[in-house]
Parts: structure tokens; C-alpha cells; sequence
């Protein structure tokens, strides 16, 4: 697979169960600005006021798109492409958020039609999720949405060529499930741990999940950082372990920076606006 550059220019690549979205650009340290967050698709208070915190803050400091981290649309994803629930639980509350939402599957999303919502992205200017797996490039930056709801060998295969055929400076990967996590779920196992453990050990930096009501970062694991933001329109108690960084129980978003040195984030609370916390992993 080969990845081009260009700035809000997409190039789509369809091949079975796998599409990958292309950027291309010139500009050899142009630095990447974006929102990740999860758990998102109520339609009510809380994820209206998350989406108001996220349009302050691309504004004050810049954003080039949003990853969503899976249940976009709770609590039964949706039925058809042309459900209300797209409207109401995501068109609505963004919509002074003039940015692509890269989405990935949760496990809410999954009982309803995950066709529909992959379909949605014809419809929308916004929503962007054209395969339970894809990826897409962004300047320096390679980008690798999962599905952790089905972590098949295929999928395990799949994920294991095109991080490796990746030439991007920095590789992120995002999905709904945490691999690492002291939430009320815990830490993955089987399969869905074989899914990040067997392709992103050692080659990729980062991990994003939510699943979680919570914001977890949690410490390196061969290589890879993993940090939970499920907080987009709901929170649960926080637990801690040995490997915590950081937990907090707190509606909010992560805010990610990246040139070609460093990759820095900040845990943003909604409620305030503080800057909750922050890191930087270099290179």
C-alpha cells in the first residue's frame, strides 16, 4: 500500500474488508493538530457540551480533523443510512465544527447496522469511516483505525502488512477497546489482545481507545503508548494500577500535536477547559 500526502486531499483505495484513505503533502515538517475522543453519540447535554470545548479549543490552538473512538451512536447504533440518529446524535452537535470526523466501531455501535454507518460517509461532510478497518495519512503521520469488535487473523494479517509497508514518521493507531485499562472492563484478552499485541508491538507509537468512561494513560508497553479518552458524553469512577500515568474521571477530549520530533498531548476537561494533563513522547 502506498501513501500519499496532500492536505484535505482524499484519495480512497478499496480492497476486501480493508480501504485506506491517502493525504498528501509537500510540506516535509508541518506539524498535525487533532482531537481524539470516544463514547460520543448521545445527542444529549454532555456530549453538546464536549463538542463546545472542542470547537474553543481548535480554534484558540488549531485542529486539522477529530478521531472518534468508537459508540458513535448510542445505545444501539443505528438501523439504516438515513436514521435521525445520525442527525441528532452527531450532525447536530458538531455542527459548528467544520472538520472530518475520522470514526471507528464500538460495541454499541455494533448492535445496530455497521453497514449504515459506513455507508454514512457518502452522505456526510463530516463523518468519515469508509471500512470497519481503514487507514489514511496526514503529513507525517500514518493513521490505522481497528476493529476491535471482530479482531479476526485476517484483520491481525492485514494490520501487520500495512503498518510494516508504513512510511510515516509517526504511526498511531485507533480503536474502541483499550488493550491496557482500570476501568470497570479491564485489561483485553484472547483475541482483541493478540490484535494490538501482534501488530503494534515495537512499530507503532501510539494507541488510542475508549470504551472506558474515563481518561487512562498508561505506561509504554514494547514501544507503544496507550491512552483512553471515553469521555465524550459520559464518565465512570476511574481506577488506578501499577502502570498509570494518569486517571481521571472528567467529560473531555485529548488535543494531539505532532511535528517531525515530537508527538504532544493534552487531556482537556470540557466542564473548565484546564489542561488536565500533558506529555511528549520524542524521536
Amino acid at each position: 500500500m502506498v501513501m500519499f500526502r496532500k492536505k484535505l486531499s482524499l484519495l480512497v483505495i478499496t480492497i476486501p474488508f480493508l480501504l485506506s484513505v491517502n493525504t498528501v503533502s509537500a510540506e516535509t515538517n508541518k506539524k498535525v493538530r487533532f482531537i481524539a475522543v470516544g463514547d460520543t453519540g448521545t445527542g444529549d447535554k454532555n456530549q453538546y457540551d464536549v463538542a463546545k470545548a472542542i470547537k474553543q479549543k481548535c480554534d484558540k490552538d488549531g485542529c486539522d480533523f477529530v478521531i472518534v473512538l468508537g459508540d458513535n451512536i448510542y445505545n444501539s447504533g443505528v438501523k439504516s443510512v438515513d436514521d435521525p440518529q445520525f442527525i441528532t446524535k452527531f450532525e447536530k452537535p458538531y455542527e459548528n465544527i467544520d472538520l472530518k470526523f475520522y470514526m471507528t466501531l464500538g460495541n454499541h455501535d455494533y448492535r445496530g447496522n455497521v453497514d449504515a454507518e459506513i455507508d454514512y460517509t457518502k452522505k456526510s461532510k463530516k463523518w468519515t469511516m469508509p471500512g470497519r478497518t481503514y487507514n489514511f495519512s496526514y503529513e507525517n503521520a500514518d493513521f490505522f483505525s481497528l476493529d476491535t469488535n471482530n479482531p479476526t487473523d485476517k484483520q491481525i494479517t492485514r494490520l501487520q502488512r500495512d503498518i510494516a509497508k508504513s512510511t510515516g514518521k509517526w504511526k498511531i493507531a485507533f480503536g474502541h477497546h483499550p488493550r491496557y485499562t482500570h476501568g470497570v472492563y479491564g485489561n483485553a484478552t484472547g483475541k482483541l489482545a493478540s490484535l494490538t499485541d501482534k501488530t503494534l508491538c515495537d512499530k507503532a507509537d501510539i494507541y488510542l481507545s475508549g470504551h472506558e468512561h474515563t481518561k487512562q494513560h498508561l505506561k509504554s508497553v514494547c514501544g507503544v503508548e496507550y491512552l483512553v479518552v471515553g469521555t465524550g458524553a459520559g464518565i465512570r469512577p476511574a481506577g488506578r494500577g501499577s502502570n498509570t500515568l494518569f486517571a481521571k474521571s472528567s467529560l473531555g477530549f485529548a488535543w494531539f500535536e505532532i511535528d517531525n520530533d515530537k508527538m504532544y498531548f493534552q487531556l482537556i476537561d470540557s466542564t473548565t477547559g484546564n489542561i488536565e494533563y500533558d506529555y511528549s513522547i520524542k524521536k
